[in-house]
């Protein structure tokens, strides 16, 4: 064998050496891009899915908030109805002719001899001194009386028993008002 033959033998050995590592890579090439395709086909629905779970999860507190601010404004109106009815009842009851004998009456079916009776500075004016009883200094109050008599207080204002009243009736009244 010759140095040109034994050249051309090295270079074919050579070229199909090459051949054989272009196989390889090209095998591995169509390996790792089969995987990597795999691989980003499970990361894609995993997204997805995780996606879809946060935009659900995103969407029901979007909707339970809606739900909690519809409840609290439809109870806000309920309260303010409620509200105004109790402050229409407070002026009606004022505004009454036997309003002032009946505190005068309060006053001598409960107060005793050594009981301080409280009235509203209107009403103290306007009928204080027909009650022959202790006065005491006038409160802030819309109506009615108070009744001292040493620890004891009765509370006979008008604002403790609207209030009282409204707390009572306000389921009746809202399911009137406010029938769902």
């Amino acid at each position: 064998m010759g140095t040109s033959e034994l050249v051309e033998k090295i270079l074919a050995d050579g070229k199909a050496r090459v051949a054989a590592i272009a196989a390889e890579r090209d095998r591995a090439v169509a390996e790792t891009r089969k995987r990597s395709a795999a691989e980003v086909a499970v990361i894609e629905s995993d997204s997805a899915e995780r996606s879809r779970r946060d935009s659900d999860a995103i969407l029901e507190r979007a909707n339970s908030r809606a739900r909690l601010e519809q409840r609290s404004a439809i109870l806000g109106a309920r309260w303010q109805v409620l509200d105004g009815s109790v402050r229409r009842a407070q002026e009606k009851l004022l505004a009454d002719p036997g309003y002032a004998e009946s505190v005068v009456g309060l006053v001598k079916k409960y107060a005793r001899p050594d009981s301080v009776v409280v009235l509203s500075e209107a009403d103290r004016h306007a009928f204080g001194g027909r009650l022959g009883t202790r006065l005491g200094e006038p409160l802030a109050i819309a109506g009615g009386v108070m009744i001292r008599t040493g620890k004891e207080e009765l509370n006979f204002s008008l604002a403790e028993a609207l209030s009282a009243l409204r707390d009572e009736l306000a389921r009746d009244l809202s399911q009137i008002l406010f029938q769902s």
